[in-house]
């Protein structure tokens, strides 16, 4: 069980790697399948400079030709410490299921979102349409899931926050539209209408604390997919507890 947890929570590392090198290489436009590199003399890194985690232990993040320090460290490194907790976390709430796998993807896919939401505001169309497509799969067997209820989730929040989009006139896009859709299908109506409802609320609580302390002003653009992701993420594991709790 010891060995079985350790090897989750590598998993767990490698797959904060993973959405590290997604997240630098996605705004480029180029194929993921290639060789991290310098982004200023775009000569490929070693292996062992492929994790911020291990260039952070060896004082070896700089690059070897240029010298020039890795491009969003902090945020690589953050990633890579903050991923074996969640898989730690889901592992010790789940066992191995199913349902542990499921929920594994589509954290690894929300933490992605949020990172190149809160650093390009994009949302890209090959991260979310492919994940939407899994979630429709996924939620033929699903366990606590049925597929009416994915769907039904998923065409409102493709509806309700399309209008909202619509409505907005610029304050929502596209891929808020698309992973609105995407959480809907995971999460299933009604929990679906509570996700969307926490992401309002907390959305603007932080816009309201960013305009009072002066950080943002009213024509500031604040990406809304971070809060979507937070609140569908509590939703995906706590979903079933807080609607039983509180509106059933």
């Amino acid at each position: 069980m010891i060995v079985s947890v350790i090897l989750y929570a590598v998993f767990g590392w490698l797959a904060g790697i993973a959405i590290n090198h997604a997240a630098d290489i996605l705004p480029t436009r180029k194929t993921l399948f290639q060789r991290p590199v310098c982004v200023t003399c775009k000569t490929p890194r070693p292996w062992q400079r492929w994790s911020a985690l291990i260039s952070w232990a060896t004082r070896d993040g700089a690059c070897a030709h240029c010298n020039e320090s890795r491009q969003r460290f902090t945020r690589s490194l953050i990633v890579e410490l903050v991923l074996p907790l969640f898989f730690l976390f889901l592992l010790w709430r789940y066992g191995f299921s199913i349902k542990l796998g499921l929920i594994t993807i589509y954290t690894v896919i929300l933490i992605l979102i949020t990172v190149t939401d809160l650093e390009h505001r994009l949302i890209f169309n090959v991260v979310i349409l492919p994940s939407i497509l899994l979630a429709i799969v996924a939620a033929f067997f699903t366990p606590g899931l049925s597929w009416q209820a994915a769907g039904v989730g998923g065409v409102t929040a493709f509806i309700f926050v399309f209008l909202a989009a619509f409505l907005s006139q610029g304050g929502l896009g596209g891929g808020d539209v698309t992973l609105s859709t995407f959480l809907g299908f995971i999460l299933g109506f009604p929990k679906i209408i509570l996700s969307l409802t926490f992401g309002v609320f907390l959305g603007g609580f932080v816009a309201f604390l960013l305009l009072v302390t002066g950080r943002v002003n009213l024509k500031t653009f604040i990406p809304y997919g971070p809060f979507l992701t937070i609140t569908g993420w509590i939703m995906l594991v706590w979903g079933a507890e807080i609607w039983k709790h509180y509106f059933w």
